[in-house]
């Protein structure tokens, strides 16, 4: 009796163990069901336990045919411009590829000439050996020469003047064809056949302008020439010579004042000077970096100061910092007037920055092509558009 007793609790335990191993198996399997199914590990990763809502969301690229990767690939090619191999380059178009040559500026086309390519016979008068510019009641060589470039509210005015012009005809030639006609050039007075030079550059559509060349800093090593305002000379001599740069037969609209000193012991020769320039109703540009010049002030001038000046150092980097400069000028003071020397370097550097400019458009020009602001809103402008009498 007792033993099938123990009998009947041995069957019942192996009953009781198995009905639970069921039981856990069936609650085991309901788990794994109402699990999620991940697609990878890096799913899994991303969701928490307990059925909890993710805490990121990763969308994976849709994996593509390789017919549709070499289409996507075909597709991206043919918006590149196509480049030459350097592999096909010679060692000789390497260099000449790297080097600032003005063969590379391209003409600038449909360009309208200015108003006056001869000079004004009513803004002319003969003294002397010279033919000399001069007003004509409320008539001045500077603003009748010049034009009225039209600016957008919305843009900050730029000018650029090259000077030291004409000493490299060839390249003076380069520079006026393929700059904007906006740009203005300021010839020296010891350019070859200047007048026909700036008759050319009018054509053109450039304003036209002379130096005014202050004696140089250092005049036992540096000579400006015969035609600067050496304060050893007296104060008619220098008027004289101011006459004969500016009697080239040809339309100038003012001066640009370049070259070294100006110290306030030559104020007394520098007055009679800028005097002479006043009378003949030309305006007067700044650009040695001497204030005693701005510190003459008679009236009926028009004039200004160069905000930048690109003149010693010609790095392609020490150029772009200094665009860089004019236009943060622009953007402070509404205007920046920028003077440079006709290096081809810099030339090169100022007609890509110049390229950069955003078009000026209208308000509803801006909505139709759905652009919110420009990124660069600069305008070129004349010279004669940033003088104030």
């Amino acid at each position: 009796m007792l033993k099938r007793l123990k009998q009947q609790q041995g069957i019942i335990l192996a009953i009781i163990i198995a009905l639970a191993a069921i039981v856990a198996a069936g609650y085991f399997s309901a788990v794994k069901k109402s699990e999620p199914k991940y697609r990878n590990k890096v799913e899994q990763m991303l969701f928490e336990e307990g059925d909890k809502s993710p805490k990121f969301v990763i969308t994976l690229p849709e994996k593509k045919s390789p017919q549709e990767l070499k289409r996507e690939r075909e597709r991206i090619a043919s918006t590149l411009e196509p480049q030459e191999p350097k592999e096909k380059l010679s060692p000789q178009q390497r260099v000449l590829s790297n080097m600032p040559l003005l063969t590379k500026l391209k003409p600038i086309e449909n360009v309208k000439p200015l108003r006056n390519i001869e000079p004004d016979t009513t803004l002319v008068e003969q003294q002397g050996s010279f033919m000399l510019p001069k007003t004509s009641e409320l008539r001045k060589p500077w603003s009748e020469y010049g034009y009225k470039a039209k600016v957008l509210p919305n843009f900050y005015r730029v000018a650029v003047v090259f000077k030291n012009f004409g000493i490299d005809r060839v390249g003076a030639e380069a520079i006026m064809k393929g700059m904007p006609p906006e740009v203005s050039f300021s010839f020296s007075p010891y350019a070859l056949d200047v007048a026909n030079q700036i008759k050319t550059a009018r054509t053109a559509g450039h304003e036209t302008y002379m130096d005014l060349l202050l004696p140089s800093d250092d005049y036992l090593s540096a000579d400006t020439g015969p035609l600067s305002m050496d304060i050893t000379s007296s104060p008619e001599e220098l008027v004289r010579r101011v006459k004969e740069s500016i009697s080239v037969n040809a339309p100038l609209g003012g001066m640009v004042v370049v070259g070294g000193a100006a110290g306030v012991d030559s104020m007394g020769h520098l007055e009679k000077v800028i005097g002479e320039v006043a009378q003949r109703g030309l305006l007067l540009l700044n650009a040695s970096g001497e204030e005693t010049i701005d510190l003459i002030k008679p009236s009926g001038l028009a004039r200004n100061t160069a905000d930048i000046v690109i003149d010693e150092s010609f790095r392609p980097e020490d150029i772009r910092d200094k665009l860089a400069a004019a236009e943060r000028f622009a953007r402070n003071k509404g205007t920046v007037i920028l003077v440079a020397e006709p290096k081809p370097v810099v030339v090169l550097e100022i007609r890509k920055w110049l390229n950069s400019f955003s078009p000026q458009l209208s308000y509803s020009e801006m909505i139709a092509q759905n652009i919110t602001e420009p990124e660069k809103p600069f305008a070129l402008v004349p010279l004669s558009n940033t003088v104030t009498e």
